[in-house]
């Protein structure tokens, strides 16, 4: 064995404290003195920082404390169905799912189920997941294809448009018509390669719905990127919970220890954003910095290495990452590297905040688009049924599309049952791992708010680290009504 491969397997060996909770653990009762901001970590990166990560909100939450029993009692999910389930712009599926004219797929949220149809080459349209003759649905969650979409009970037959088409034996149905008994269609938009509906009728247009959000996204077009694992995870747990959950990086500290020595969970920046017609929020999350709670801990060259190890990168020369901007320079060095290397795209003339910060977006109801390359995911939350305590998760990791050569077909969802575990499923990798160690406190926060006293069964919340689970809970309590 060689001099080199026994270092690097000492170096491989000495990395593994660093993601153990007992190593990284914050000291009982200790609590921060004044520290640098994320502006400052830009700073140092040197450059011109993006100018969409230092915008700030311009809407500040009020405190409004929604009872736990809103998140378990199955009285309030019929009236969640009518305020905003029915009310909602909320996403449905990517494009890439549906690539072929005439592709279908149904989108079920609680006992609501719309089929969604590419239409054209560039439009798509939804519809009421329903026959217009006995009601039957007409598409599952598996896609479907076909330059019809006929009925499976009795094979009413309806064009892609909806129209009705043929109904078999016509003799017997007098007075049912094209006119009267098409299917009943949904607004549907797109943006950033995402379809959205939104049952309302009268609703303003997806645009401003979406607000602030898509503009910062004018300089990551999601649209040129395609879903390269795709997750469904059954979760025992309101949905409400289990997106709130991931409205704030406060958690991190128990739940992610192994990420704390390359990701400074307590140098977050939180923004709401709200006027009245969109309710949208950011969090952002420097890269290859410490957690401020480890800091002492750990030096910025154990960092790089522990991020280049989790991603896969080459491993840094010893005389990169002494200092925190220099570790953070060789971390999008690389990201760069792997990006053109997959996909031909160059990326390297982007701001290392682009290249690797966690830059997560939020868009009322249950949309969580990222920013960025350095966590590209996609999140959303649908209930499950008309249960209260079942919901469903959806995660996607997103890559760019090959600069030459054709779009990659989108990756067959990974469907994920309530005691299933990603770790189970390699396909998903480090992803399901990262959705394992957020599911173990899920079913405990569902059982604890049941447990909770009647006069302490509401949450206590942090100005900033939890403003955006309070921004969604004003949203909330206003669209159901709550005083």
């Amino acid at each position: 064995m060689s001099d080199a491969t026994t270092e690097e397997l000492i170096e491989a060996e000495d990395l593994t404290k660093y993601g153990n909770q007992n190593y990284v653990r914050a000291v009982v009762g200790t609590q921060f003195d004044a520290h640098r901001s994320y502006q400052d970590i830009l700073n140092e990166d040197g450059g011109t920082p993006p100018a969409n990560l230092l915008s700030q909100g311009t809407h500040t939450p009020v405190s409004r404390s929604v009872p736990y029993k809103y998140y378990y009692d199955p009285q309030y999910v019929p009236l969640e169905v009518e305020n905003i389930w029915k009310r909602s712009w909320q996403v449905v599926c990517r494009e890439e799912d549906l690539p072929q004219v005439g592709d279908r797929i149904s989108y079920d949220v609680g006992p609501l189920s719309f089929l969604i149809v590419r239409t054209a080459a560039q439009e798509f349209k939804a519809f009421y997941n329903s026959c217009r003759h006995r009601g039957r649905r007409l598409c599952s969650d598996v896609k479907q294809s076909g330059d019809n979409i006929q009925c499976p009970f009795h094979a009413w037959t309806y064009g892609l448009d909806g129209k009705l088409q043929w109904v078999p034996r016509q003799e017997e149905f007098p007075g049912v018509t094209d006119k009267n008994f098409s299917l009943r269609e949904v607004k549907c938009e797109t943006w950033g390669g995402n379809v959205f509906i939104n049952p309302d009728r009268a609703a303003p247009p997806l645009k401003k719905a979406l607000g602030v959000l898509a503009e910062h996204f004018s300089d990551c077009p999601t649209e040129d990127r395609y879903t390269a694992v795709r997750i469904r995870k059954k979760v025992r747990v309101n949905w409400k919970s289990g997106l709130e959950a991931f409205l704030e990086g406060y958690h991190v500290l128990t739940t992610h220890p192994s990420g704390m020595p390359m990701f400074g969970s307590t140098y977050t920046t939180i923004e709401c954003w709200d006027d009245a017609v969109s309710h949208v929020s950011r969090l952002v999350t420097p890269a290859v910095v410490a957690d401020g709670w480890i800091k002492n801990k750990i030096e910025p060259s154990i960092g790089l290495r522990l991020f280049c190890n989790a991603y896969g990168y080459r491993s840094p020369p010893k005389d990169r990452g002494l200092t925190i901007a220099d570790a953070r320079a060789f971390a999008a060095e690389v990201m760069a590297e792997k990006i053109m290397a997959e996909s031909g795209v160059d990326v390297s003339d982007r701001p290392v905040g682009y290249l690797i910060d966690m830059v997560q977006w939020f868009s009322f109801p249950a949309f969580f688009p990222w920013w960025g390359e350095g966590l590209a995911w996609w999140y959303n939350f649908t209930p499950l049924g008309d249960s209260a305590d079942e919901c469903v998760m959806e995660i996607r990791l997103t890559k760019p599309v090959p600069k030459n050569g054709p779009r990659p077909p989108a990756a067959a969802p990974v469907d994920i049952g309530f005691d299933d575990k990603g770790r189970n499923h390699p396909q998903t990798g480090a992803v399901g791992y990262i959705m394992d160690e957020d599911m173990e406190n899920m079913e405990e926060i569902h059982k604890g708010m049941k447990a909770a006293r009647e006069d302490s069964a509401f949450p206590v919340l942090a100005t900033v680290q939890e403003a955006r689970v309070r921004h969604f809970r004003e949203v909330y309590a206003k669209a159901m009504g709550l005083k």
